[in-house]
C-alpha cells in the first residue's frame, strides 16, 4: 500500500512501555494482572480514537478494476472513504470518482449495468468491506483506467506485541497513556482515576484542536 519506507520522528512509543508507565501509575508495574489491565485500558483508549476520523489516518489501497464487476474489496482498516482517483496504465492520476451517501447512490446506481463508472459509495462497509460502483465498468473502461487510488481513512490498529509501537502520531500517546492509566486505577487505586481521566480528556481536546488545524490545509 505505502509507496515510501520513510515514517515520522518522534515515532510512537512502544505498546510495552506504555503498559509498564501505565501499571507504574498505580505503583505495580511488573504485576502480571495489572499489566493485563493497562493493556486493556489501552485497548479501550485506541477505541474511543476509533470514533473519529483523522487527518493523520489518511491512506490509501490500489482497487484493480475487472470488466463486469461493480463491487470491490476494501482494506481491513477502513474506517470511511475520501477520494477515489481513476489512474491510467502508467499509474498515474486521470480522473476521479465522485462520492454519493449510500441514500443517493441508490437512486443513480444501475444494477447489472455496465459502461463507465462516475459514482461510487458503501453501505457499512466495516461490516461488508466493500465498496460499490454505480455500474460495472465495461472493458473500454478498464483499458482506460486499469486501477484506482481509494484514499480512505483507516482505523487505529490494536498494538499486537509489547516491542511494536502504537499505531498512532507521537502526540497521541499522552492521551492512550492517561486514558488508560483512568481505566487501571479505577480497579487498582481509585483515587487516582479521576485525576487521569481529566489529564485524558485535556489531551484528547488538544488531538482534536490540532487535527481540526491540520484539515484546514486540505484544499480539494
Amino acid at each position: 500500500m505505502s509507496e515510501s519506507t520513510w515514517s515520522p520522528s518522534p515515532g510512537a512509543e512502544t505498546f510495552g512501555s506504555i503498559q509498564k508507565s501505565v501499571a507504574g501509575y498505580v505503583l505495580m508495574p511488573t504485576d502480571d494482572e495489572v499489566l493485563d489491565c493497562a493493556a486493556q485500558g489501552i485497548r479501550r483508549a485506541i477505541d474511543r480514537m476509533n470514533t473519529r476520523a483523522w487527518n493523520w489516518a489518511l491512506t490509501h489501497s490500489t482497487i484493480t478494476f475487472v470488466a463486469g464487476t461493480q463491487e470491490y474489496s476494501i482494506d481491513s482498516g477502513f474506517k470511511s472513504p475520501r477520494n477515489f482517483a481513476l489512474r491510467d496504465s502508467a499509474a498515474v492520476d486521470k480522473s476521479r470518482l465522485s462520492y454519493l451517501p449510500w441514500g443517493s447512490f441508490l437512486k443513480e446506481c444501475q444494477w447489472d449495468a455496465t459502461g463507465s463508472p462516475s459514482y461510487y459509495s458503501a453501505n457499512n462497509p466495516n461490516y461488508f468491506g466493500l465498496v460499490r460502483l454505480d455500474v460495472a465498468p465495461d472493458a473500454s473502461f478498464v483499458a482506460q483506467y486499469p486501477t484506482g487510488r481509494l484514499w480512505y481513512y483507516r482505523r487505529v490498529q490494536y498494538p499486537s506485541a509489547t516491542g511494536t509501537s502504537l499505531d498512532v502520531p507521537s502526540e497521541a500517546v499522552a492521551y492512550i497513556q492517561a486514558a488508560a492509566e483512568g481505566y487501571t486505577a479505577d480497579r487498582y487505586a481509585v483515587t487516582k482515576a479521576a485525576p487521569a481521566y481529566q489529564r485524558a480528556e485535556r489531551f484528547f481536546h488538544e488531538l482534536v484542536v490540532d487535527d481540526a488545524h491540520g484539515q484546514q490545509t486540505d484544499w480539494e
